[in-house]
């Protein structure tokens, strides 16, 4: 394959990414001392450039809608082929989107009894009921470190066949999972569901990331204490994915996305120890999702609109 190895200056780039313009400047370093934790056995220095899997990204559509311009996380919709869940951050109404590609709403629906203090990623998996689809919706987000909980919101995942788009919904019932860190509050913006094993990960948003684990089941009466698993040497993760197929697990920075392929039977802490691929990533002003398409044949990106500059959708298409 053709790898570029990444120079000293990209990983000091990648260190210094939060510096760049767009990026909050009140937001506080999140990350506690790790000391006790493992690291993985591998520097931002040994991640190499593989431009061999996908190919550089086209921009298929852009987000418009003025009630959608903080999209804070993208995942492939199981009941609705083709389209895609978002969701939007700090304060804005308690509503996830399902859009298409291009960029257009087909459907938003309301989490009734749900506040969205900072709702900050989106993904859909499995859950309690075997062969039902769920929506997992991460308020995880807390730049200043002050609140005890985070809570994701996990419910069957809606259908739109037969309605009249655009659809407006409401969604009466929803799991609350409330969690808390060993670590006390910490910054995050990224959440992984395994596919095989139902468990919830939370990663990090600091000058490095740890990585959470609630396992499955996880309860619905009293707040679950997380376990730390480890460290990565990523600055600022917004967003992540694993693919519907369980075998590939996407990170993405503001201004990076690295690629992990995942082993039959491997858990995710084991796929995130191994070194992994930097991937295609769009330059965008403030990248906050990816998301894989349904049949793996992809991955899409998009960002928030911090300054009035263009939401574009991009995709990256499978080699």
């Amino acid at each position: 394959m053709n790898y570029i190895l990444l120079s000293s200056v990209l990983f000091l780039a990648l260190l210094n990414s939060c510096h760049q313009t767009g990026r909050s400047t009140t937001e506080t370093s999140t990350t506690a001392p790790s000391d006790s934790l493992p690291w993985v056995n591998y520097s931002a220095n040994d991640i190499v450039r593989d431009t061999t899997l996908f190919d550089q990204p086209k921009q298929i559509g852009k987000l418009t809608d003025p009630a959608l311009v903080e999209a804070s996380g993208l995942a492939p919709s199981r009941r609705n082929p083709g389209f895609l869940w978002t969701e939007e951050d700090s304060g804005n109404p308690n509503q996830i989107q399902l859009v298409r590609p291009d960029g257009s709403v087909a459907a938003r629906f309301t989490i009734d009894r749900a506040i969205n203090r900072d709702w900050e990623d989106i993904a859909v998996g499995p859950g309690p009921v075997a062969g039902e689809t769920y929506i997992y919706l991460a308020e995880i987000g807390d730049n200043k470190r002050r609140y005890p909980e985070k809570i994701i919101y996990r419910f069957p995942e809606p259908a739109i066949s037969g309605q009249t788009l655009p659809y407006a919904g409401t969604i009466t019932k929803a799991d609350v999972i409330r969690l808390t860190l060993p670590d006390g509050p910490q910054n995050a913006e990224a959440i992984l569901i395994d596919p095989t094993t139902k468990d919830v990960y939370i990663l990090s948003k600091g000058d490095e990331s740890e990585l959470y684990q609630a396992k499955y089941p996880q309860s619905l009466t009293q707040t679950i204490m997380m376990t730390r698993l480890l460290v990565m040497p990523f600055d600022k993760v917004t967003s992540a994915g694993i693919s519907p197929d369980n075998r590939e697990i996407l990170i993405r920075t503001y201004d990076y996305l690295f690629y992990y392929p995942r082993r039959a039977g491997e858990s995710v802490a084991d796929a995130l120890k191994r070194t992994p691929r930097m991937i295609p990533l769009a330059s965008e002003p403030q990248g906050e999702a990816v998301g894989w398409a349904i049949d793996g044949s992809g991955y899409y990106t998009t960002s928030e609109n911090p300054d009035a500059s263009l939401q574009a959708i991009y995709w990256y298409k499978r080699k």
